[in-house]
C-alpha cells in the first residue's frame, strides 16, 4: 500500500512538473487547470523535496572525498567510527581541491568551502551517503549565501528570525510531512534520519532545466502554479497581473499553515516549532500565543524571548518583567538550571530602560548559575558592578559561569581584561580550573600573556590516563579552546562596541 502512494503522488508531480516544460501552454491556462487540482504536499514540504533531491547528490560528492581521496572506505568508517580514521589526518585541505577543507568526525565527516563557506556534513551508514540527518541539513541551509533556486524558496518560506538555536529547525515540520506522504523513509535502527524512499532520476532530470533557466522568473512562477505554491505565484506576477482566484488561493494555503502550527500548540515539546512556524508566516495569532506562554512559563518561553529580543517592541516590557519576578533560574536541585532566561528578561528590560523595582539590587546578589550572563549585562548597563562579577564568574565553580567570563574578557582585549585572566589563572595549578582563562588569553592580542600560558604548559604537560581512550574531563579540557571560540563567536557583536569601556576601578590606569 505504501508503494502505490508513493508511486502515485511521485507520478502526479512528474505529471505537474513535465507539464510546465511545455511552454505552448499559457500560465492562465496552467492556473485554470491546476488551481482546482491542489497537489497533495504543502509548498513547504514540496520545496523541501526538490532540495533534499540535490542534496543526495552533495552528499555523495562529501563521499566521493571520503572513499577516493582521503581513502577511507565508507563501510569501515559507517561501522568503527573514529577507529576507522586515518592517523594523523582526521582533518585538512581536501587532496586535489584546495578550495575545500574536511573534518572526519565519528561515523561522519564534514566539508567546507573555503570561499564560500557552505558546510555540507554527512555521516556514513553501512556503505553509502543516501541517509540524511536532520540538523547537519539544516546547517548546510544556513551556511548558504547565494543559493540555488530550490533552496532559495526554501530560506524564503523559512525567514531566520534569531540566530540563536537550531538553524532552520521549522524545516523539520516539513521532513515529516515527506514521511508521512511516503516520500521519505526512517532508518530502522535511527528513526531519527531518513532518506528518499523513491527513485528520484526522473525528477531530478526535470529540475535541472529549471536551473538552467533560473534567471527567468516564468518557469519558476509555472512550476509555482503547478505545485500549488500559490503565495509565490503572487510574489513573482505584477500584482495587477494576479488573478483574484490566485491571491484567494494563496491566503488559503497560509491559512492551512497556520492552522496546523497553531494545533501543535497542544503538544508542549513543540509549541517552540510552531512558535518560530507562526513567526514565519506573520500570523496574527503569534501575539496571543506569546502572551499565553510568558503567562503559563512553558519551556517554549526561551523561543519567545528571542523573538521579542529581535522585535525590539518596548511594550511588552511590563509582561517580560511579571514573568521576570516569577522566574527562578534553578527551581529545583533536580531541574537544569536555566541562567541564559534570566539573562534574556534582563537584556530586553534594560534595553527599553524600563523601570523596575528589583532593577537597583539585580547584581547584588546574584544566583551562582547566573554569573556568566550576569557579567555580560554588567558591561553593558552597570559598568559600575561588572568587575566583581567577572572575578566571581572566573572563579566559579560553573564552567559556563568561568567560560562566558572569559570569552568576554578576551574579546575586550585591553590590559585590565588581560589581568583579571592572568590574576584568576595564576591563583590555581588545576588544568580544568584554568582551562578557560588559558584559552582566553592565547585569544588576546598580548604577547606576555601568551609567554605566560605557554610557560605553565611548559610546566604542566597534558598527560592522558591511558593511550587508548580519553576520559570526559580530558576530551573537554582538549576541547574548551574551540568552544570557547565558539562562545566569543557568539558574544561578538554584544561585546565589540563595548572594549573601550572603563570601569571604576580603572579609570585612573
Amino acid at each position: 500500500m505504501r508503494e502505490k502512494i508513493i508511486d502515485s503522488l511521485h507520478d502526479n508531480l512528474l505529471q505537474r512538473v513535465a507539464v510546465v516544460c511545455d511552454e505552448s501552454v499559457s500560465v492562465h491556462e496552467l492556473i485554470s487547470t491546476w488551481l482546482p487540482q491542489p497537489f497533495a504536499l504543502s509548498p513547504w514540504a514540496t520545496w523541501t523535496l526538490f532540495s533534499l533531491i540535490r542534496h543526495r547528490q552533495r552528499q555523495a560528492f562529501v563521499a566521493e572525498i571520503v572513499r577516493d581521496r582521503l581513502g577511507v572506505r565508507l563501510e569501515h568508517l559507517a561501522q568503527h567510527g573514529y577507529g576507522a580514521h586515518p592517523p594523523d589526518k582526521g582533518y585538512g585541505v581536501v587532496p586535489g581541491l584546495a578550495d575545500w577543507d574536511y573534518n572526519l568526525h565519528g561515523r561522519g565527516c564534514c566539508v567546507t568551502n573555503r570561499l564560500s563557506g557552505v558546510e555540507i556534513d554527512v555521516d556514513f551508514f553501512e556503505d553509502t551517503s543516501d541517509w540524511f540527518e536532520p540538523f547537519f541539513y539544516q546547517c548546510y541551509l544556513s551556511t548558504l549565501k547565494t543559493p540555488e533556486i530550490w533552496e532559495k524558496r526554501l530560506m524564503e518560506l523559512h525567514p531566520q528570525f534569531s540566530d540563536q538555536g537550531p538553524p532552520f529547525e521549522t524545516v523539520e515540520l516539513a521532513l515529516a510531512e515527506l514521511q508521512e506522504a511516503a516520500f521519505l523513509e526512517s532508518h530502522s535502527e535511527r528513526p531519527s534520519i531518513f532518506k528518499l524512499a523513491f527513485d528520484e532520476r526522473a525528477l531530478s532530470n526535470q529540475m535541472t532545466w529549471f536551473e538552467t533557466v533560473s534567471e527567468d522568473s516564468l518557469p519558476l512562477i509555472r512550476l509555482a502554479v503547478v505545485i500549488g505554491d500559490w503565495p509565490m505565484v503572487c510574489d513573482l506576477q505584477t500584482a495587477e497581473y494576479v488573478e483574484v482566484t490566485v491571491s484567494e488561493a494563496a491566503q488559503q494555503v497560509i491559512a492551512l499553515r497556520e492552522q496546523k502550527l497553531i494545533s501543535l500548540f497542544a503538544e508542549e515539546n513543540r509549541q517552540k516549532v510552531a512558535l518560530k512556524g507562526l513567526q514565519e508566516i506573520n500570523s496574527v495569532f503569534l501575539d496571543e500565543y506569546i502572551t499565553t506562554i510568558l503567562k503559563q512559563g512553558t519551556p517554549a518561553v526561551v523561543t519567545v524571548l528571542e523573538l521579542l529580543l529581535k522585535r525590539n517592541d518596548k511594550t511588552w516590557c511590563p509582561l517580560i518583567h511579571e514573568f521576570y519576578q516569577q522566574f527562578k533560574p534553578a527551581r529545583s536541585e533536580d531541574e537544569f538550571p536555566s541562567p541564559h532566561i534570566w539573562g534574556q528578561c534582563l537584556e530586553f528590560l534594560f534595553r527599553h530602560q524600563y523601570s523596575f523595582p528589583e532593577a537597583a539590587e539585580v547584581f547584588s546578589n546574584v544566583h551562582q548559575h547566573c554569573l556568566g550572563e550576569a557579567v555580560v549585562l554588567a558591561l553593558e548597563y552597570r559598568p559600575s558592578q561588572a568587575l566583581k562579577l567577572f572575578r566571581a564568574a572566573l572563579r566559579s565553580e560553573i564552567p559556563n559561569n568561568r567560560m562566558i567570563a572569559a570569552a568576554v574578557l578576551a574579546l575586550v582585549d585591553q590590559p585590565w581584561s588581560h589581568q583579571e585572566l592572568l590574576d584568576a589563572f595564576r591563583e590555581s595549578d588545576e588544568p580544568d580550573q584554568t582551562a578557560e582563562c588559558r584559552s582566553a588569553l592565547l585569544e588576546t592580542q598580548c604577547s606576555q600573556a601568551h609567554q605566560v600560558v605557554l610557560d605553565w604548559q611548559t610546566r604542566h604537560p597534558f598527560q592522558r590516563e591511558s593511550d587508548e581512550w580519553m576520559t570526559f574531563e580530558e576530551m573537554s579540557i582538549q576541547s574548551l579552546p574551540v568552544y570557547l571560540q565558539w562562545e566569543m563567536d557568539e558574544l561578538r557583536e554584544r561585546i565589540l562596541p563595548l572594549r573601550n569601556v572603563i570601569l571604576p576601578e580603572f579609570e585612573n590606569e
